[in-house]
């Protein structure tokens, strides 16, 4: 990166500079920058140069090409739910042996498939079942919230599909903001209460909004994106 650049700060064009010390700066994913290959300013994200640098810093400016990895967020969902369920099963197990087993005499397998039993176990345990959904919608929220704020940028389950939340420069999110994206989610648990599974069609909006956000995301500023460019 021995060509020239400029950019422009405050309206002034500041310059010339090599690539190193426009890098040494740092360049951030908004700065626009004059490039030698091109005719106006471009944000610097935008430019191929400069690609390699924001990936090792970790950076992932959210667009519209790598936003459209919203494909892999219901597969993601599934792996995150699996683990989930298994891990608090086991803990449960580890923990709350005695619990766990007044749990699968209240709701046994063999109830799975059967309408009646399913029936008469709502009706007859609905303040367990309300204990149980409480208790699996917090520990998702922490488990997503823990992993959205730490190194990997997403679930365990967005990670493996080469997905990470960011904020609108590509940078990791806090845990404030990562609380705030899944405290979004329980609108569509509150509003499942009252219109069952049709409150999480709101989720079908995803392929259709600019930047491929969920109403949570948008609550939250922030976005998942593809992190192989």
């Amino acid at each position: 990166m021995s060509e020239e650049y400029f950019i422009l700060e405050k309206g002034q064009k500041l310059g010339p500079f090599t690539g190193e010390e426009l890098l040494d700066r740092p360049l951030e994913p908004d700065d626009m920058v004059l490039s030698p290959d091109e005719a106006d300013f471009q944000p610097a994200h935008s430019l191929a140069e400069f690609d390699d640098y924001f990936k090792s810093e970790g950076i992932y400016y959210p667009t519209i090409e790598n936003t459209r990895g919203y494909r892999l967020r219901l597969p993601a969902f599934i792996l995150d739910l699996i683990i989930v369920v298994f891990g608090t099963s086991i803990l449960g197990s580890v923990f709350l042996g005695k619990y766990m087993a007044q749990l699968e005499t209240i709701f046994p397998m063999s109830a799975i498939g059967d309408q009646a039993k399913m029936q008469a176990i709502f009706a007859n345990h609905s303040a367990e079942l309300l204990a149980v959904q409480l208790v699996f919608i917090f520990v998702m929220f922490i488990y997503h919230a823990v992993c959205e704020a730490s190194r990997m940028r997403g679930s365990v389950g967005k990670y493996i599909c080469g997905l990470a939340v960011v904020d609108e420069l590509g940078y990791s999110i806090t845990f404030g903001q990562a609380a705030g994206r899944n405290a979004g989610k329980l609108t569509y648990e509150l509003l499942s209460f009252f219109m069952g599974f049709l409150a999480y069609i709101l989720l079908l909006s995803i392929p259709f909004t600019q930047m491929h956000q969920a109403l949570h995301d948008k609550m939250a500023g922030c976005y998942v994106v593809k992190k192989n460019r």
